[in-house]
């Protein structure tokens, strides 16, 4: 059910799926580039409206993104818009497939107008390119990854000034095509329209506020192609609304609590007793249709004056260490039904607590959510994790959390939360916004939705 999500990609898989359709499916480049600059043209049609004369200035780099803008601007022309070129580079400059499309559109300048092609050398070239109704950016593509130089410097700065609507094409001038980080400046755009399949730098860290509505366009390149240069490193999905419903359980008429449950939270301390109430309500009000709070001994009673409808099941801590046999026998069958565990919100951090959760983990075999403390007390336990929990625990870390497990590289969300879903044996949410879930298997879900009203402790 999975398929039925749109795709990720990063900037070398992309290119190798141009590679393959050339090579493979026998699309030539210069096909799929008239393709992207038609998507490109009709989505700014879309933008302007059918103002008469519509005018649109295209800023152009020398590489596949500026030719991309060099096909927009013929159909555009075509449409009847007029079309003025800014170009960023000595069309002597210009190769392969943005070069033939360069003296196709220079032919149609000379024999109908409607295009002016300016050689850009700086920002002062653009002071006349104040009056349009649209700019697009055909700046920079997928492979930058370094920051911005002169002149495109001093040309986004200055696109980013101007208050009418820019039409980005693939992503944003100056953004990092894998992590969404800003190499410089990048151009603010409104929409930005991106060939084949969805990037990931429009949808981490600074790729949402930079990009505007997002319009993947169709170019040809065949859905096997897509999924295929994906496979080796682990396929990468945006979630949606639909996905999500159809992951959602349903019940039979005469269901009952134990097939939606036990449920076993474990978690409180003397300093954060609330914790597991949070928790435990959360999980009763989800569905669970039997939730137990186990926490120490010596917050049990407020607990349960807390929880009146949940039970408690408080578990000593002497000399001898946690009575975590005792526990276990005490619950009965409701250990042994139990169809969840959720394990670490407001344990603490003392030695203890580390020590509560390893006994609890090593007695489980049903899927456990790893949160909060839990994650503090294994974050030096890599060995244990991975041969105790068959991939089907669940690792719940913000990047504060996530960074002192020692993660790797913090920028690019999604090659990091692949990588220790793999290192650790586990499903990672790494939680943000977005949100990017990391199963062993290296497939990587990203989920975007909800605001900034949940960032609410607890």
């Amino acid at each position: 059910m999975i398929d039925i999500l749109p795709l990720v990609l990063g900037a070398d898989e992309m290119g190798e799926a141009d590679r393959l359709t050339i090579e493979q499916v026998g699309i030539p480049g210069f096909t799929l580039m008239e393709l992207a600059g038609r998507a490109v043209a009709d989505e700014a049609a879309v933008m302007v409206g059918e103002i008469d004369p519509g005018r649109i200035v295209i800023l152009c780099g020398k590489g596949n993104n500026g030719g991309d803008g060099l096909v927009a601007a013929r159909v555009l022309q075509q449409f009847g818009y007029e079309v003025d070129v800014c170009l960023f580079a000595d069309s002597d400059s210009l190769t392969g497939d943005a070069a033939q499309h360069f003296a196709i559109l220079d032919r149609i300048r000379e024999a109908e107008g409607g295009v002016t092609i300016n050689h850009c050398e700086s920002v002062d070239d653009l002071r006349n390119m104040e009056s349009t109704e649209l700019y697009i950016d055909a700046l920079l593509g997928t492979g930058l990854t370094s920051a911005v130089r002169e002149p495109l410097s001093g040309a986004i700065e200055w696109l980013n000034q101007q208050k009418t609507p820019v039409l980005a094409i693939d992503l944003p001038s100056g953004l990092h095509s894998d992590d969404g980080t800003v190499l410089g400046l990048a151009v603010r755009a409104d929409v930005t329209i991106t060939m084949g399949a969805l990037k990931a730098g429009l949808l981490v860290n600074d790729g949402p506020d930079y990009s505007g509505s997002i319009v993947v366009a169709d170019i040809g390149i065949p859905n096997h192609i897509l999924a295929s240069v994906s496979v080796e490193t682990g396929l990468t999905y945006l979630c949606h609304s639909e996905y999500v419903k159809g992951l959602t359980p349903s019940r039979t008429r005469d269901a009952h609590k134990y097939d939606s449950g036990p449920t076993i939270v474990v978690g409180g301390s003397t300093d954060y007793p609330g914790a597991p109430v949070l928790a435990a309500n959360a999980a009763a009000r989800i569905g669970s249709g039997y939730v137990v709070v186990v926490c120490p001994l010596e917050i049990a009673e407020s607990l349960s004056e807390k929880l009146t409808e949940i039970p408690v099941a408080p578990v000593l801590y002497d000399d001898s260490g946690w009575h975590t046999d005792a526990l276990i026998s005490g619950l009965g069958n409701r250990w042994q039904k139990a169809r969840s565990l959720l394990i670490g919100p407001g344990l603490g951090r003392s030695p203890e607590a580390k020590t509560l959760v390893m006994d609890i983990l090593k007695h489980t075999s049903v899927p456990v959510v790893v949160d909060a403390d839990a994650l503090n007390a294994l974050r030096d336990e890599q060995d244990f994790v991975r041969t105790h929990s068959d991939g089907r625990w669940i690792f719940t870390p913000h990047a504060g959390e996530f960074a002192r497990m020692n993660a790797g590289d913090q920028k690019s969300t999604i090659r990091a939360a692949r990588a220790f879903a793999r290192d650790w044996n586990v499903i990672v949410l790494l939680k943000g916004m977005p949100s990017v879930t990391a199963s062993p298997n290296g497939t990587v879900v990203v989920n975007d939705t909800g605001n900034p009203a949940v960032a609410t402790a607890g």
